[in-house]
């Protein structure tokens, strides 16, 4: 008798968030930052989990000048902050995180443009090998384990 993968992860501590696949062929999700909810996209290839800085206030996030700059696959960031001590939760999933804060309105103005809804952030690589990320594309279905 086979075992799904489903059953296989849940019995080895996972549990599932079921990921939004948006017109611009990236994921979102809910998660909470300082348990405030927001929008964010799934972005495997960002290195860091960040916020726009406009919405510093909303996330209750203390920022500080960031001395190392961001680059993105279509440009370099700069005027980046850092703002550490912060709590993340995603489903079931809970941690402490530091988060980098930027301008985000290009990526908003670009999902503006296809009609989609506007986003908070961006969930990275941080947060996903934290969480034993496991990304299943075939059922649009992000599985994290929970510390046990």
């Amino acid at each position: 008798m086979s075992i799904t993968l489903n059953k296989f992860l849940k019995e080895s501590g996972y549990f599932t968030v079921k990921l939004n696949f948006l017109k611009t062929k990236h994921y979102s999700l809910r998660a909470e930052i300082n348990g405030i909810s927001g929008k964010f996209i799934l972005d495997t290839g960002a290195s860091n989990s960040c916020i726009c800085t406009s919405l510093e206030n909303k996330f209750n996030v203390i920022t500080t000048n960031n001395v190392e700059k961001a680059s993105s696959a279509t440009s370099e960031i700069s005027n980046t902050k850092i703002s550490e001590n912060n709590t993340i939760q995603i489903g079931k999933w809970k941690n402490k995180i530091h988060i980098i804060s930027f301008d985000m309105s290009h990526i908003n103005q670009t999902l503006g443009e296809k009609e989609i809804e506007l986003v908070d952030g961006i969930i990275g690589a941080d947060i996903l090998k934290k969480s034993k990320a496991i990304l299943d594309y075939k059922s649009n279905k992000l599985y994290l384990k929970i510390k046990i």
